[in-house]
């Protein structure tokens, strides 16, 4: 798949890791990128998978997971256009310690990792930027333990549910409005369970009156009750 380095340059104005670079940086970057299209449930990379290569979502949205071995998995991070992949790998030369698969229809782009390195032993501004966004990431990992090892998958679900109408619950009248965008497989995979106990929470919050649902819809109608429950 070709596209015009103008055009994939406008992507990379939106990474993080080059948002500072100039204009002529941007393009070259921009020349040594290579393009490919995905459909929605393709296999990016595979945890074991030899990594070494940066690589951009230009479009689209990809789910990163960690494969049980009785076949669970668990959810660690949805990444959609403008994010980063692989930047460990990138610099250590090992293999992929997650399992990427797109959401949707997706363009990804991919960065030789030598040419990267070389990028950031330049411009010290791009290597602290790694540092940052390995940093952030981390410090998710770091929060996703301890939901994992301390919470129930009630207070994980309700803090999930928090979380959204935080980021974007539509409220009027007291109440909160949101959208379920995950099936309750997909809402097990994050939560670190099965799909029969996230139903069943569900199913209590809603009999106890902290949630009402109607289909993928989900309305909180007091906020501070459902946050009273939380135990973490």
């Amino acid at each position: 798949m070709s596209i015009a380095p103008k055009i994939l340059a406008d992507t990379l104005r939106r990474v993080p890791l080059f948002n500072d670079l100039s204009e002529e940086d941007i393009l070259t970057i921009a020349a040594n990128l290579t393009v490919r299209k995905y459909d929605a449930g393709d296999i990016v990379f595979f945890e074991g998978g030899q990594g070494g290569d940066l690589l951009i979502v230009k479009e689209g949205s990809v789910r990163i997971v960690k494969a049980a071995a009785n076949g669970r998995y668990q959810l660690i991070s949805v990444e959609r256009t403008g994010s980063s992949l692989g930047e460990v790998s990138v610099f250590d030369g090992g293999s992929y310690s997650t399992t990427a698969i797109t959401v949707s229809p997706a363009v990804l782009l991919r960065l030789r990792g030598e040419y990267f390195r070389k990028i950031c032993l330049s411009r010290p501004d791009v290597s602290l930027k790694v540092i940052r966004v390995l940093g952030h990431r981390l410090r998710h990992l770091r929060n996703l333990v301890e939901q994992l090892s301390f919470a129930t998958v009630r207070d994980r679900l309700i803090a999930h549910l928090l979380q959204i109408a935080e980021e974007r619950g539509i409220r009027g009248g007291g109440r909160i409005e949101i959208a379920l965008e995950e099936n309750n497989e997909e809402l097990a995979a994050r939560l670190g369970t099965v799909r029969e106990l996230v139903s069943r929470n569900l199913g209590r919050l809603h009999g106890e009156g902290l949630i009402l649902m109607r289909r993928r819809a989900v309305t909180i109608p007091d906020e501070a009750a459902l946050r009273a429950e939380l135990k973490i």
